[in-house]
């Protein structure tokens, strides 16, 4: 997959729908990777979410709407796929500093935001190591549900993140420290892309079971693959997983023979050790198959 090829499409189908209710879904198979790290490459190149991009396209093209039409702003709002004029009007005004109706009356400064366009930079230049790994199915237990790939302001954890964390993740520990329910080579485990709902990638946040679960935790199966194993060096935490599958996308697959196994969830393993250190190690693995 041309990755750079895979971007721009996007853009271009975004720009097509914005009347239109779009997936996430949708566009990652545009990249051929999972919702999860379609929207991880997505944020790193673009620097905002798609969703903010969506909306900031959206706005944008809601004032010409507003200056060159008559057409009524309940159903300027409808078409860009808001549910109301309210939540319109307070969107507007939070980018453009101006509420829709002032618009058609005074001269005003507004914003726009035009399409973006991904180009072709010089990369590389620096190792990135790998191994690959084939593992027969194994099951995770812990907790699962529809994860978001946006953090609240401030956070550097997804909200599923921050409940496993907070109520679960405390649980799956004897008093002495030792994991009672973790098995080798993993701690702690984020499994993402099971089947998506609505453009939401649905998710498992736990460990490599063994036993039985504690009441309230889920078991997912991972199927046997393939998979190639990129180690992080960086603290963990949201702020730093981007970059790192921006490179594995764009600069390790375009070159390795292999592409993604899309029919099986990538996951992010996270060994014990103060996982705020600098020289802290996290892996991410992804599933691959050799292209035909």
């Amino acid at each position: 997959m041309d990755y750079l090829q895979g971007m721009n499409q996007v853009v271009a189908y975004i720009e097509e729908n914005l009347t239109e209710q779009i997936r996430h879904e949708t566009l990652a198979r545009m990249v051929g990777c999972s919702v999860y790290e379609f929207s991880r490459i997505f944020s790193f190149l673009a620097e905002m979410s798609v969703s903010e991009y969506i909306r900031r396209r959206r706005l944008s093209q809601a004032v010409f709407d507003l200056q060159h039409s008559d057409e009524k702003i309940v159903d300027i709002a409808l078409k860009y796929c808001y549910e109301s004029p309210t939540t319109f009007t307070r969107a507007f005004k939070e980018l453009h500093g101006a509420t829709p109706s002032s618009v058609r009356k005074e001269s005003i400064p507004l914003k726009t935001y035009p399409p973006i366009t991904f180009h072709l930079t010089i990369k590389g230049g620096t190792a990135m190591e790998f191994r690959i790994e084939k593992r027969e199915s194994f099951q995770i237990m812990g907790l699962s549900g529809y994860d978001t790939a946006e953090c609240a302001p401030g956070e550097t954890l997804t909200p599923l993140w921050r409940e496993f964390m907070d109520h679960y993740n405390p649980r799956l520990w004897n008093g002495g420290g030792t994991a009672s329910y973790y098995t080798a080579p993993f701690w702690q485990v984020g499994a993402y892309q099971f089947q998506s709902q609505d453009g939401k990638t649905r998710t498992i946040i736990g460990a490599q079971y063994r036993g039985e679960a504690p009441e309230g935790m889920a078991i997912e199966t991972i199927p046997a693959a393939t998979w190639a194993v990129f180690p992080v060096v960086s603290p963990a935490g949201i702020d730093h997983v981007p970059a790192a599958y921006t490179r594995i996308l764009t600069e390790w697959f375009p070159a390795s023979g292999y592409r993604r196994d899309t029919s099986v969830p990538n996951l992010e393993v996270f060994p014990a050790g103060n996982a705020s250190s600098a020289e802290y190690t996290w892996e991410i693995w992804i599933p691959v198959v050799s292209r035909e």
